[in-house]
């Protein structure tokens, strides 16, 4: 009979997968370089396949390490429910969870993660609701919610942090905007033009017009609209501009309907981590949730490329 897979090398070879490198996927275990080494090479010979192409300076996975990656996230999940019921009270089985995470991540990746919840704890419940950076915050300090999806989360002792992907805001326009027939658009060319933004005070909004007010210019009109969706009919019909990250665009808007342009002087990245924090105690539910973000949020991180 074959040695048993063992837990801890699938949780390292699950946290290098995602990050890709070995510095990186040591800093977030807190471990050496070498131990992760010497742990995916023991899970290699014990399963007998080669899960990591090395081609640079990044790891790539192989086909058997892609499938590895998707059966490890469960085989964890499942483990960690075994765990918990045994080290004490068994889970409430209708407890709730609460969680606040960012719009976007509302409309777009929120379903995927409750679908599979659902099926984890079927008489459980995830009581989600919408909100700003600043309001999943205050949310978390006052302890009305159990963890938190977000944009750009402070660096504070009091929070514990994992990242989830990286966005890039890019231009929105109306395909007969003169703009949409530039490959890229310099920031400078949008002095005066009116932006659209879904609410005015969110972080988003605040990094857009910080970074204009950083290069020396202004916006002639900031029109808050109230949400993504209106957002969208307001750039159709030609009232404006507007920045957005790719991937929360609706899925159901019709091809063509709007043209996204990459800014060519400046990026303007957001961060999404899951936050919760760190004086609480992550049960089944909460370490369940993280896994499912981190799966619903692989297909928006970039491949690595080596260099």
């Amino acid at each position: 009979m074959k040695d048993p897979i063992d837990s801890r090398q699938l949780h390292i070879f699950l946290t290098l997968a995602r990050k890709g490198s070995l510095r990186l996927a040591a800093q977030e275990l807190h471990i050496t370089n070498s131990a992760i080494s010497h742990s995916i090479h023991v899970l290699e010979e014990s399963l007998s396949a080669k899960l990591f192409h090395r081609p640079g300076k990044y790891l790539i996975l192989t086909e058997r390490g892609h499938y590895l990656s998707k059966e490890a996230a469960e085989i964890l999940m499942h483990m960690d429910r075994v765990r918990t019921q045994l080290a004490g009270p068994l889970l409430d089985e209708h407890a709730t969870f609460r969680v606040a995470a960012g719009f976007n991540f509302v409309h777009r990746l929120l379903p995927d993660v409750m679908r599979e919840w659902q099926q984890c704890f079927p008489k459980a419940t995830l009581a989600a609701q919408a909100a700003e950076r600043d309001t999943c915050l205050q949310l978390l300090k006052t302890d009305a919610v159990d963890a938190a999806v977000m944009v750009d989360p402070p660096d504070d002792s009091e929070w514990e942090q994992v990242s989830l992907f990286d966005d890039e805001l890019r231009l929105l326009v109306s395909p007969h905007n003169p703009l949409a027939r530039a490959e890229t658009v310099t920031l400078r060319s949008l002095n005066q033009k009116v932006l659209i933004v879904s609410r005015l005070q969110s972080h988003t909004t605040q990094l857009i017009l910080a970074e204009t007010r950083r290069r020396g210019f202004n916006f002639r009109e900031c029109i808050e609209v109230g949400s993504g969706q209106a957002l969208c009919e307001m750039i159709k019909v030609g009232a404006g501009i507007a920045f957005v990250a790719e991937w929360a665009l609706p899925q159901d808007m019709e091809e063509g309907a709007l043209v996204t342009r990459r800014l060519d002087d400046v990026r303007i990245n957001r961060r999404w981590a899951y936050v919760r924090r760190k004086h609480t105690t992550a049960n089944l539910m909460n370490r369940t949730f993280l896994r499912l973000c981190q799966r619903v949020s692989e297909p928006l991180i970039p491949e690595p490329q080596a260099i």
